[in-house]
């Protein structure tokens, strides 16, 4: 994956021939894409979503409307999200075995798992 600054806060994300603009919103930046915390938001409800599709898929469960809805509060000292809030709307009535079994799949998604985990950070600046 490669991020390579645009101009002011804007940056291009490429993986696979895959872009995505993150940028800050105005009056900051230019608000021409989402800020990298929507976009760790996102790859949160994605990747439950992933998980959540697979399950239901597997169980003959509709999943013609599923919606994630992610939310989060901060948290100070240091500046980070304290929570993460996450939704799934099913588009039916699940039974309570589904329903129990569905949230746990959710939660074995490797996003989640990754942020539970406290994963390792190295930054290593290179210099001409």
């Amino acid at each position: 994956m490669k991020i390579n600054h645009v101009s002011g806060f804007k940056f291009d994300i490429e993986s696979r021939g895959h872009h995505i603009i993150s940028d800050q919103p105005a009056p900051t930046g230019g608000n021409e894409g989402m800020t990298p915390v929507e976009m760790l938001a996102g790859s949160l409800g994605a990747c439950v979503g992933v998980f959540a599709v697979e399950y239901m898929m597997r169980h003959g469960l509709a999943t013609e409307g599923l919606a994630i809805d992610v939310q989060w509060e901060g948290a100070r000292a240091p500046n980070r999200i304290g929570k993460f809030l996450v939704r799934l709307d099913v588009p039916q009535k699940l039974e309570e075995h589904h329903r129990t079994v569905l949230e746990r799949t959710a939660r074995a998604c490797t996003v989640h798992h990754t942020l539970e985990g406290h994963p390792e950070l190295v930054i290593d600046i290179k210099e001409p």
